[in-house]
């Protein structure tokens, strides 16, 4: 899927997400990925007016304004995975949910959430290590239509 996002920091998260409760934007979910070993790349992803538009056919709804919103708003924050990442449940208290998931699945915490499970909520205690997965792609050129026979082989 693609999206552009407005970039923000561990210190300006709560700000910019305030912006957007403010003008009645709705937290969607989170979505999060592996940039590194010690980094974590998080997606907060909001609506206007319930509207869900799709960005693939509307580009041009993806805005920095709030008060401009037309559909979906995004914000990505690249955080350092030993570093507590502030909670956003004191503006959208349903956040307590995706950010105890990815307490559980990715190994970081997130400060202020009022009910942390503490990396518990889908795990159980004899889990040692967070359960996250990376998948990597790989582009290969095309086969010939005839391919040549390896060094060795009887053609």
């Amino acid at each position: 899927m693609f999206f552009e996002a407005k970039d923000v920091t561990p210190d300006t998260l709560l700000a910019e997400v305030q912006r957007l409760a403010n003008a009645k934007c709705r937290f969607v979910t989170m979505s999060q990925t592996v940039v590194d070993e010690n980094t974590l790349r998080l997606f907060y992803h909001f609506d206007e007016n319930l509207t869900m538009s799709d960005l693939r056919h509307n580009p041009e709804m993806c805005v920095w304004s709030p008060t401009d919103a037309k559909g979906m708003v995004h914000l990505r924050m690249d955080v350092d995975r030993n570093m507590p990442i502030p909670s956003i449940s004191s503006i959208y208290f349903c956040a307590v949910l995706i950010e105890n998931e990815t307490q559980d699945q990715f190994g970081v915490r997130f400060a202020g959430l009022p009910l942390d499970y503490q990396g518990g909520m889908y795990l159980e205690g004899e889990v040692t290590h967070a359960p996250y997965f990376t998948m990597t792609t790989v582009r290969r050129p095309a086969a010939s239509a005839k391919a040549e026979p390896a060094k060795g082989d009887q053609a």
